[in-house]
């Protein structure tokens, strides 16, 4: 028993310190989620069952909607739900925690430094979603982060799990769909074994049943079909609040322009989609060719490898929020950790600050809590995007070094 509480990732002063955030953060948030939705949802989830909840007006994927309905239970009565609803911070502080964990864990082979995840726990940047905000970004973050590690790992079951549990936590996640074919494509090329697949499908589609039985059985599949296909357009705006390319490229408040309005002979939104996927496109294409070159040469995947797959992911999330239309102040956060991987194992961290502190400003001058951004949203915007540029250029330097060795 001694022997496996050493070996384990999760120490004592990890327990300690979730114990004095827990004590120390605010009661307070963004009151219409935090104070309204939330524990909307959550009464009455627990007045008329988990397998109703679609028949209100929640817009949340279904992950989410099991943790709201337990919340409930556990609290028992509308008033003790509301009272309480703040204690929703602590559920999604687990997963902030477990992110820097695992991270720090899966790669403490690659380098020295003492407590590193704490580069991350002691990151305003970081945490400012769950302390301060009281939103729920660290949860699918965290999946897909474990998600990379297992098929990185070649972990391929519990890969399925978490791959699969990313989506039904947020349908933003995927954006990330493409690494996990990529790893998922070089463990088969490498070993290929049907029989794995073919646990991998099971895993995948009794997660699934798990998840989706309550409302296929209560009959409000269709309602849950339907929070998917309406996600997109549900804030049909150019802005919700992300101080991106839009606040450099546009005169008026990209939060007040409709999404769907003209320009050269599209919407703003298919010029989001076209500078998404063109960049994206830009951006992965030195992670394939890697991985098929390692592929076809039989080569394991080494510590260089591993930080091009956590650069390239993160400069996929800041991609995702700097572009795209319809982007919330938050939407950048899945980059911050994604970077911090990299900087383990590159020993390269100016970019994992950069982005830190352009989050903060992001989330801080929306939200005002701290009062740390009094300047012009475009000044964040413009940050955004040196780390963009930053990122593609590490990106292609590191490829180009590698394909002339």
């Amino acid at each position: 028993m001694q022997k496996l509480i050493e070996n384990s990732p999760i120490k004592w002063h990890h327990i300690l310190f979730y114990s004095l955030l827990v004590a120390i953060i605010p009661h307070t948030g963004f009151w219409f989620d935090l104070n309204n939705d939330w524990p909307r949802w959550s009464t009455y989830a627990l007045e008329h069952g988990l397998s109703q909840i679609y028949n209100s007006d929640t817009n949340y994927m279904p992950i989410y909607l099991h943790g709201l309905y337990w919340f409930g239970k556990l609290h028992g009565t509308k008033e003790l739900i509301y009272a309480n609803s703040f204690q929703l911070k602590y559920f999604f502080l687990l997963f902030d925690f477990a992110g820097a964990i695992a991270i720090a864990y899966a790669l403490r082979k690659y380098y020295i430094r003492q407590f590193a995840e704490y580069m991350l726990l002691f990151n305003m940047g970081y945490l400012y979603c769950t302390t301060i905000w009281g939103q729920l970004d660290s949860v699918p973050t965290t999946i897909v982060i474990l998600a990379f590690i297992c098929l990185f790992e070649r972990k391929l079951l519990w890969a399925a799990l978490f791959c699969t549990l990313s989506i039904y936590a947020k349908l933003q996640a995927i954006v990330f769909l493409p690494f996990f074919a990529i790893l998922l494509v070089y463990q088969l090329g490498v070993k290929f074994d049907k029989w794995v697949i073919l646990k991998m499908l099971g895993v995948s589609i009794i997660t699934q049943l798990i998840i989706l039985s309550p409302f296929i059985l209560g009959g409000t599949f269709t309602n849950f079909l339907k929070v998917v296909r309406e996600s997109v357009g549900f804030f049909p705006r150019v802005s919700v609040n992300a101080f991106n390319i839009w606040y450099l490229f546009l005169k008026q408040d990209p939060t007040s322009i409709n999404d769907t309005l003209i320009f050269a002979g599209l919407t703003y939104k298919k010029w989001g989609f076209i500078m998404f996927f063109t960049l994206s496109a830009i951006t992965f294409l030195p992670l394939i060719i890697k991985t098929l070159h390692k592929i076809f040469n039989k080569e394991s995947l080494d510590q260089n490898y591993y930080a091009q797959l956590w650069l390239t992911a993160a400069t996929i999330a800041i991609v995702f929020f700097f572009v795209n239309t319809q982007m919330h102040e938050r939407y950048s956060f899945p980059a911050i950790p994604m970077y911090f991987a990299y900087a383990l194992l590159s020993n390269r961290y100016s970019i994992f600050a950069l982005t830190s502190i352009a989050h903060l400003m992001n989330v801080d001058g929306t939200n005002k809590y701290l009062g740390l951004n009094p300047f012009r949203p475009e000044y964040t915007a413009i940050l955004f995007g040196i780390i963009l540029c930053i990122s593609l250029i590490r990106i292609y330097h590191n490829f180009k070094l590698k394909l002339i060795n």
